[in-house]
């Protein structure tokens, strides 16, 4: 859900002074939502897949092209922040912040690939991004110019290529080389395995924060929150777009109650009411 009002800040034209401090480089639905995790343990800045869409849709712009130079070769390729999507540009977060503690969630490649979570992946993701609803707002979107012009195509292109186009063919075999790239990468002392079943303690002796009493480990970025994030997005882009339709609509209305002859009179009387 939307926690801030949305920034048109290009990312492209900043620098960042203070180095990333945590990176979760863990596969998507290997674990649960980290940032609230990470925002309990007293990190006062964390960036998430839906930070982009909900609190500066520019970044999804931003994000577009890192994708197209990593996979096309245009531009130059970059990564400035941790988010289970963005895992994409995993190599080059750590080469940027090689001294970064990096998370890796983990679980079964089978287990993970299995109908159960491609069920997930369908119901809370692809039946979702794909829903021609969303491909019609998202059409609006592109015409109007709209900050969240960039956002489902963001989505899509991160999802899809990643996995080379098909997630039941490659699923498996990008999930063993995602995991064994990060862990050639990041030296032992600075990479934690962890599963969420193992709670906060691991985690927190990792980080090197003191164990929050009394609050459990959160559960989220389940599929019906999944879900409900994406239409909430949707929803606050119908409501753009009827702003702006409201005005040609009641133009229209006054045409058809009294017809445009009329209403040009109407108009020409105001005018010259106020010369006079």
């Amino acid at each position: 859900m939307q926690t801030k009002c949305p920034t048109n800040i290009d990312r492209r034209t900043c620098r960042r002074t203070v180095p990333m401090k945590v990176l979760v480089l863990g596969m998507s639905r290997t674990g649960t939502d980290f940032r609230r995790a990470l925002l309990k343990l007293g990190y006062c800045d964390t960036y998430h897949g839906y930070t982009a869409a909900t609190e500066n849709p520019r970044d999804c712009e931003m994000w577009l092209d890192a994708m197209a130079a990593k996979w096309d070769g245009v531009g130059k390729p970059f990564g400035r922040a941790e988010w289970d999507q963005l895992l994409v540009f995993a190599k080059e977060l750590i080469e940027a912040y090689p001294e970064a503690k990096v998370i890796l969630t983990n679980r079964n490649a089978e287990e993970w690939h299995s109908w159960h979570v491609q069920r997930s992946v369908q119901a809370t993701l692809l039946n979702n991004v794909f829903h021609p609803w969303s491909s019609v707002v998202d059409t609006l979107a592109i015409l109007t110019h709209s900050p969240n012009r960039f956002t489902r195509k963001m989505f899509i292109r991160a999802f899809t290529d990643y996995f080379n186009g098909d997630f039941q063919r490659h699923g498996i075999s990008v999930y063993h080389a995602h995991y064994k790239m990060v862990r050639e990468m990041v030296p032992k002392e600075n990479l934690l395995e962890y599963r969420v079943q193992e709670g906060w303690e691991p985690l927190c002796k990792f980080l090197g924060r003191p164990v929050p009493q009394g609050k459990r480990f959160p559960n989220g970025n389940t599929g019906k929150e999944t879900t409900s994030r994406i239409w909430a997005l949707v929803n606050s882009e119908c409501q753009r777009l009827l702003g702006l339709l409201w005005p040609a609509v009641g133009v229209m209305l006054i045409f058809h109650l009294f017809g445009v002859g009329r209403f040009i009179e109407v108009v020409i009387s105001v005018i010259t009411t106020v010369e006079i």
